[in-house]
């Protein structure tokens, strides 16, 4: 077994761009008016497996009326993740049937077929945008009716460790439409608006259609929790039967969800479906074995995937349910990682204007946020890396309030941009050369606009990688370069977030910190006994950790010529946190073997993947799979993809009229008698760099809500920066009295509304939050928090009595930032579980008496 190396023709291209997301569309259009079909129904049924979820979308259009032959084309997009494995157009009472072959074949068949006049479809993935996938359907005669099926898998999705998720986005994205009314844009909605108005006129989508969705969970686990955040939803155990709904307090070995009819919300066609669903067995290891009749698959005829979802925080199902209603990925009763924090913060010439402001702000707020006993440190770079602090500092509120003091003087005065000078200096010196053999976990954050050549950055982490160091990157601006910020983030262990010039940055800054706070397991290996192994995907040694949010699932693809029922695997890893070896044994039988190609599908998805990103990185070789072959070339990946019938980059669906199944499954059996096709030339669809630069003019309403005026505005990113930092005298006698109030808040100041009464905003009180939790409060903001009309019936002492209104406030009035202050917020509320003061019983008693003296103040 081999981590293969790479051999394509694609391998020396040095300027590949990394192939970007795009917001969920799925619409049928007339290719040569851009005007979208009208769609009268779609139906979904959803299949849920063991760790992953087959979707079936059906969709009729209005296409009677049409009295010419046209061409349409067909938009649609899908996670990254998930793979199509069927396409279906009916046209008339004719079926059209997707088979996959070679791309630069399917695009001359189709040119045929257009010349000849002929029912034909071809189904590409676009080669920019590779989650995009764009069908053409040609010839479609007056008077005929159109239905468009089509059916891909995705994996599942884990929250908290105690659910799944399936999450169904709707056929176009509210946000391409809110684009073209001008609501909550900021540029990279304008960037995505851009690239989707070139297809269509956006303007003429009309949403008069209903959306029906049926889920059918099977797994081999029990289910005894599920709930839809977004929709009315009835659960039976049977899809034949009526009755009404089941509780779920007998567990279900199959579970059927449908929408409920009587709620008329449930049907709109704009609506994202979200399902958390869960067992009592989830964190026990599960593994499903299976087979394929494929005969162009012998070498592989059987998959067995094994799951893991490790149990790191145990809560109260519906604590867990409420978490994620409200937006809290890491609640107040979840054990933190903590560590060592270093911020390196990039000040060079190129961060000028809005960037370093948004740097700057950023930075406030991880400090702000930073869990108590750890140490911490800030590092300036440019053409030099300078500390803030010889060494790193200990938490605690003076020295939080030197950082920020110094922070709030920085400018982006520090000449070219040097990541790898600040990498070495700052991170890999001498001191953690010597520290090998540490437990603690060092989390690094780079603050930087990505300006610099990225191989050497990217080499120095890969040579100093291990499980311990995190490294955190926020993009900021509109030419941040994504390649390296999330090349680094990757290879680091850690995660990449973009921010555009005029894009909100606080929610993200809290995304990163609570990633470094979850616990963690590294060092996998697999141990089996299986003979003749042709695949595991991914390679055990290749995953650093597994965090929180994550299931780890495992795939072993072998031969038909393995003869030993009994099958057994052993997955080891190592917990820091209780400091020990872990493992999980799995035991199969081989006649427990069930036909179903869906596993060895999204395996080959996702090796296609692995190879085609590696291509991307430059990467010479795949550490992240161990294969059977010393080597991996372009024509593997198109072979993998014709045997398996999922599209890929070098691959296309083109439909053909069959009689049935049988046809056309004799079809595809006769294609997977491959021969080696000519290398294909591939062209980078131009982008969309050139968008304009939009920015909307934002004001405050009383509630300091953001609400949008009617107009966009084109500026010079630098005219809105308007700088107001104070700065306060520090109290020597006090030196916990006062944190500098600069802070949190962006430096293009809002206007505030009806002036005569003014709410707090979030950070306005966030800026009194003090290192050990507490909230030190000044006369003006007790004043604006009531705090004297709500009665201190516990008789709590006046830093905590503080602290507990403070927390209300936020509770209440500031729930739309919520993902910017929940981790201030659990921090609080920390300090006081300290202190004795149970906050919960406080809240249950005392919150709504809080709530109604802002009753009669407009909000």
């Amino acid at each position: 077994m081999f981590n293969p190396q790479i051999d394509s023709t694609e391998n020396s291209n040095e300027n590949k761009e990394i192939k970007k997301q795009r917001h969920p569309i799925i619409i049928c259009y007339d290719s040569t008016t851009k005007l979208p079909i009208d769609l009268k129904q779609v139906s979904y049924i959803v299949n849920i497996q063991s760790g992953l979820a087959v979707v079936q979308i059906f969709q009729i259009y209005s296409t009677e009326q049409n009295k010419d032959q046209r061409e349409l084309e067909y938009l649609f997009t899908i996670d990254q993740d998930s793979a199509v494995t069927k396409m279906i157009v009916e046209i008339g009472d004719q079926k059209i049937y997707g088979i996959i072959k070679e791309l630069e074949e399917s695009k001359k068949k189709y040119k045929k077929g257009i010349k000849e006049r002929k029912i034909i479809v071809l189904s590409e993935e676009d080669q920019e945008i590779s989650n995009i996938k764009k069908v053409k359907i040609g010839c479609l005669s007056p008077g005929k009716s159109l239905k468009i099926q089509f059916e891909y898998i995705q994996p599942l999705q884990v929250y908290l460790n105690q659910f799944w998720k399936l999450e169904l986005s709707p056929l176009v994205d509210i946000s391409y439409l809110t684009v073209n009314g001008l609501k909550k844009t900021y540029q990279g909605y304008a960037q995505q608006y851009a690239f989707v108005k070139h297809h269509i006129d956006i303007q003429a989508i009309k949403l008069n259609y209903k959306q029906n969705i049926t889920v059918i969970i099977n797994m081999q686990k029990p289910i005894t929790y599920a709930k839809s955040p977004t929709h009315s939803i009835l659960l039976n155990s049977d899809i034949n039967m009526k009755e009404k709904q089941i509780d779920l307090q007998t567990p279900q070995n199959q579970l059927i969800i449908t929408l409920d009819t009587n709620d008329p919300e449930n049907m709109e066609p704009n609506k994202n479906f979200e399902l958390l669903f869960s067992s009592n067995d989830i964190n026990s290891p599960d593994a499903i074995l299976s087979h394929t009749k494929n005969e162009a698959l012998e070498h592989i005829k059987y998959c067995a995937t094994l799951n893991i979802i490790p149990k790191f925080n145990e809560f109260q199902i519906d604590d867990a349910y409420q978490s994620y209603i409200n937006g809290l990925n890491l609640p107040s009763q979840t054990k933190i990682q903590k560590g060592s924090y270093i911020f390196l913060i990039d000040r060079s010439d190129s961060m000028e204007g809005i960037r370093i402001e948004k740097a700057k702000q950023s930075l406030i707020l991880f400090l702000k946020s930073l869990p108590d006993d750890c140490s911490f440190n800030i590092i300036s770079f440019g053409s030099v890396a300078i500390k803030m602090f010889d060494i790193a500092q200990a938490y605690n509120q003076q020295t939080l309030y030197q950082a920020i003091m110094q922070v709030q003087e920085m400018e982006a005065d520090f000449g070219g941009t040097d990541i790898f000078l600040a990498l070495k200096e700052g991170i890999y010196d001498e001191n953690y050369q010597k520290s090998k053999d540490s437990t603690e976990t060092l989390n690094v954050f780079l603050l930087t606009d990505g300006e610099d050549s990225p191989k050497e950055i990217i080499n120095l982490v890969i040579q100093n990688q291990r499980p311990e160091t995190r490294i955190y990157t926020l993009g900021i601006g509109n030419n941040c370069s994504e390649y390296l910020v999330s090349r680094l983030a990757e290879v680091g262990n850690g995660k990449c977030l973009l921010v555009r010039d005029y894009e909100d940055i606080n929610s993200k800054v809290i995304d990163l910190l609570e990633d470094s706070l979850t616990y963690y397991l590294k060092g996998f290996s697999l141990i089996h006994n299986i003979e003749n192994v042709s695949q595991i995907i991914p390679d055990p040694k290749s995953i650093t950790q597994l965090k929180k949010n994550q299931q780890l699932t495992l795939q072993i693809l072998f031969s038909k010529k393995h003869k030993k029922e009994n099958l057994e695997f052993k997955i080891n890893c190592y917990d820091p946190q209780l400091n020990k070896q872990i493992s999980f044994e799995i035991k199969m039988n081989l006649k427990s073997s069930i036909e179903n190609e869906y596993f060895h599908k999204i395996a080959a998805n996702r090796l296609i993947r692995y190879y085609e990103k590696s291509i991307s990185l430059y990467a010479k070789q795949m550490d992240m799979i161990m294969i059977n072959q010393k080597f991996l070339k372009d024509q593997d990946i198109i072979n993998l993809s014709l045997q398996n019938q999922i599209i890929c980059s070098k691959t296309a669906y083109i439909c053909e009229a069959c009689k049935n199944q049988k046809v056309l499954q004799a079809l595809i059996k006769k294609k997977l008698l491959i021969s080696k096709s000519e290398e294909e030339d591939y062209q980078t669809l131009e982008g969309v760099a050139n968008a304009k630069k939009f920015f909307y003019k934002k004001c405050i309403n009383n509630s300091m809500e953001i609400i949008e005026t009617k107009e966009f505005v084109e500026m010079d990113e630098d005219s809105v920066l308007h700088s107001s930092t104070q700065s306060l005298q520090y109290d020597q006698k006090q030196p916990n009295r006062l944190l500098p109030k600069q802070s949190i808040q962006f430096a293009l100041k809002p206007k505030i509304l009806q002036e005569d009464y003014q709410m707090l905003s979030y950070f306005e009180l966030i800026d009194c939050i003090q290192a050990n939790g507490s909230f030190l409060l000044e006369i003006h903001i007790e004043e604006q928090l009531k705090l004297c009309k709500l009665d201190n019936k516990y008789r709590l002492q006046d830093i905590y009595w503080s602290t507990v209104v403070s927390l209300f406030y936020l509770e209440l009035f500031c729930q739309d930032s919520k993902s910017s202050w929940q981790l201030i917020y659990n921090k609080a509320i920390n300090y006081l579980i300290k202190q004795g003061i149970n906050f919960y019983q406080i809240k249950a008693e005392c919150i709504s008496d809080y709530g109604k003296i802002f009753k009669n103040r407009k909000i």
